[in-house]
């Protein structure tokens, strides 16, 4: 039986956001508003399963951006995403949040880039396939920006908060343009888990679920 009521969520930057999907379409809630995540996500999960006419006991998945992201903001996403899927036996669909925002627009190539503060960026190149789906080319990296090695060919786009802040060191011949108010979204968490599920991955487990951090955790005090 197909997957057709999927949750997702995505903390992983100042925008937090929750996405449902039922044989309907798709409910989505998004707000920025940077470091009240902890407070705004339970209550925005039951306004979007309000919305949808669904209950919790009605989804038969759950996905959720890891990250790499703000340290705080993922571990509420995931810790969330884990507990809900745990409570009620469901998989789980880590998504890379630069590969959501990857997914919130339609372009062939992107590069994606979220401000990662401490004068440092994440950062990917992805390219869509066949399907639309945004493919990652290499690996998802954290570094400053001016040691982000993008394509030097090609035509590319760039968004995320980090060409919003950096946008002065990436100008180039390639450089189709850049939007810098972007996040990733619910919504996209939740597409690319479907078409994962579509192609046959049904998921993992909630217990070894955990953020995407790509570099070690500092101390707490370090982290705010």
């Amino acid at each position: 039986m197909d997957v057709r009521r999927f949750l997702a969520m995505d903390t992983a930057t100042e925008a937090c956001s929750v996405a449902v999907s039922t044989a309907d379409g798709v409910e989505e809630e998004f707000v920025v508003a940077a470091n009240g995540h902890s407070q705004l996500l339970l209550p925005m999960i039951q306004r979007v399963l309000d919305r949808a006419g669904v209950t919790l006991a009605d989804i038969e998945a759950i996905a959720c951006g890891v990250g790499p992201g703000g340290f705080t903001g993922v571990r509420i996403g995931v810790s969330t995403a884990q507990a809900l899927a745990m409570a009620r036996g469901l998989s789980v669909y880590p998504v890379s949040s630069l590969q959501a925002l990857a997914a919130t627009v339609s372009q062939p190539q992107m590069l994606a880039a979220l401000d990662a503060r401490r004068g440092e960026v994440y950062a990917g190149v992805f390219c869509q396939d066949a399907q639309g789906i945004p493919q990652l080319q290499g690996v998802e990296k954290v570094c400053v920006p001016d040691a982000v090695d993008w394509p030097a060919a090609g035509q590319w786009w760039g968004l995320g908060t980090g060409w919003q802040a950096y946008h002065a060191h990436w100008q180039g011949a390639g450089i189709l343009g850049w939007s810098g108010d972007s996040f990733p979204r619910a919504e996209a968490v939740l597409r690319l888990a479907q078409a994962r599920y579509q192609a046959g991955d049904r998921g993992i487990s909630p217990v070894p679920l955990e953020p995407h951090y790509i570099r070690p955790s500092l101390p707490e005090e370090q982290q705010k």
